[in-house]
């Protein structure tokens, strides 16, 4: 990467049981946690995983009380990176990725690394990305870019 990351914005971690990893969390503090959202392409279009497209489905909450957000989310399916990093580790919760800024807005996708999970939802100028940074620091980078302003 030619720039570099200007703020962490979250800490995202995948679960096979979101209700219980919220009450994990909670136990230690964290209990200002948004209603468990059903994520899908119902509400997103251009969902990708591993480079294609992709339907794929989640559970999501998040708890937004420290400088960093904390995201659960619960695959519901088998075709995202989630489902699949949680099979990778046979574990039932584990960090999958930090939400990032950068100094430049192109960084993570010039960076030549590989595109894992995106989406864009319908209707309001929101979208996710994330880069497979797992061989570099361990994890995945997401990104939500900057709407275009018209």
């Amino acid at each position: 990467m030619a720039n570099h990351i200007t703020e962490i914005k979250q800490l995202g971690f995948v679960t096979r049981d979101i209700e219980k990893a919220i009450e994990n969390f909670t136990k230690v503090g964290l209990t200002d946690w948004s209603p468990v959202t059903k994520v899908s392409n119902k509400e997103f279009t251009g969902m990708i995983c591993d480079g294609e497209k992709q339907d794929y489905a989640f559970l999501c909450a998040t708890d937004s009380e420290l400088d960093i957000e904390i995201e659960l989310i619960q695959p519901l399916d088998d075709h995202s990176d989630y489902a699949h990093w949680l099979d990778k580790l046979d574990t039932w919760i584990s960090l999958h990725h930090i939400s990032v800024s950068t100094d430049d807005e192109d960084d993570l996708r010039n960076s030549g690394h590989k595109l894992l999970l995106a989406g864009y939802q319908k209707g309001i100028p929101f979208e996710w990305e994330y880069y497979d940074f797992r061989d570099d620091i361990g994890t995945v980078l997401e990104y939500f870019p900057m709407p275009v302003e018209e």
